[in-house]
């Protein structure tokens, strides 16, 4: 499919910028539009709208009636919001992210980095917002009252064979990857941002450790549905403007494969509603421990999701 016009992105915006999605009308860009509220204008809304688009889109393929649930689960939906416009850096950043097709073949730290990116386009009252969202975890609270630890590879090395260290370990030195794939003191923002702060260089450390103890394969589908997982454990925005952002590009340019790329992401979020809170774990004093005995006494079980296994079959080149 061609990349959206601008006529129709304009009309995009709006959808996104006044809260105002045509669930109905256009049901996969509808969808790709509230997630993308949820985003960039009002993060503190993020769980009540996954949750509302979790349900509709479990109960039903059909447009009509996912508008109708929604819409019962966010009157807002159907009349808007005053509008907030968004800095024009970032809806030109955006569409340049969507306008790349899917490819299997395409490096997914590349997509990575551009979503991170998007960050830096943010205004005062976005990131005050992304910290406000933040605080609405329990977790996220116990995390900035704990000293800061962080894990290195040295701390990975000689451990038991079967010890959650040793796996991590391994799969880390197969992949060429490293315990942060992104350098953890280039993600603090200036001024008093705790929540931001401290979630951003955690999860850069935990993100791998989550694949492994909550069962997400390395793969395509396995990233988009643990960002699902993330985004409902603590509120992370970069996880949520990442399934914004992959929701558009599936819109836009295969929207035959959105409703399983949606089961995707929202198994991964049903998970993640449904697991203990795991950011404040002390994740250092597991590491010796096996994968089994850590995912019996955190209460973890991990991911099943036949449209993950399916997604990863579609694409045996990427997974």
């Amino acid at each position: 499919m061609a990349m959206i016009e601008p006529s129709m992105r304009k009309e995009f915006e709006t959808w996104v910028e006044t809260a105002r999605p045509p669930l109905a009308e256009e049901p996969a860009l509808g969808l790709a539009a509230l997630m993308t509220t949820a985003a960039f204008v009002d993060p503190v809304a993020q769980v009540p709208i996954f949750d509302a688009i979790a349900a509709a889109t479990a109960a039903s393929d059909n447009g009509a009636a996912r508008a109708t649930q929604i819409a019962a689960a966010l009157p807002w939906a159907t009349e808007g919001k005053p509008r907030i416009a968004l800095p024009r850096a970032l809806w030109d950043d955006y569409w340049a992210i969507v306008a790349e097709p899917p490819s299997p073949t395409a490096g997914e730290l590349d997509l990575t980095l551009a979503v991170v990116a998007l960050g830096s386009r943010y205004d005062q009252r976005m990131i005050d917002a992304c910290e406000a969202a933040l605080l609405e975890f329990d977790s996220v609270h116990e995390l900035i009252a704990q000293p800061e630890v962080r894990l290195t590879t040295a701390d990975l090395e000689s451990h038991a064979a079967d010890s959650l260290a040793h796996d991590l370990l391994s799969m880390l030195t197969a992949n060429g990857y490293d315990i942060e794939v992104i350098d953890a003191d280039t993600v603090v923002l200036p001024g008093d941002y705790p929540a931001q702060n401290r979630t951003n260089r955690r999860i850069l450390q935990l993100h791998d450790i989550w694949h492994l103890v909550a069962g997400y394969g390395f793969t395509p589908a396995g990233e988009v549905a643990i960002s699902g997982f993330q985004m409902a454990q603590f509120g992370q925005n970069y996880s949520t403007r990442f399934l914004a952002t992959v929701a558009s590009k599936a819109a836009v340019h295969a929207p035959a494969m959105m409703d399983m790329l949606l089961t995707v992401m929202f198994d991964g979020w049903r998970h993640g509603r449904a697991t203990k809170e795991l950011i404040a774990v002390p994740w250092h004093q597991r590491i010796a421990d096996p994968i089994e005995r850590v995912r019996a006494e955190l209460g973890i079980r991990p991911l099943d999701s036949a449209a993950v296994r399916m997604m990863e079959a579609l694409t045996p080149a990427a997974a």
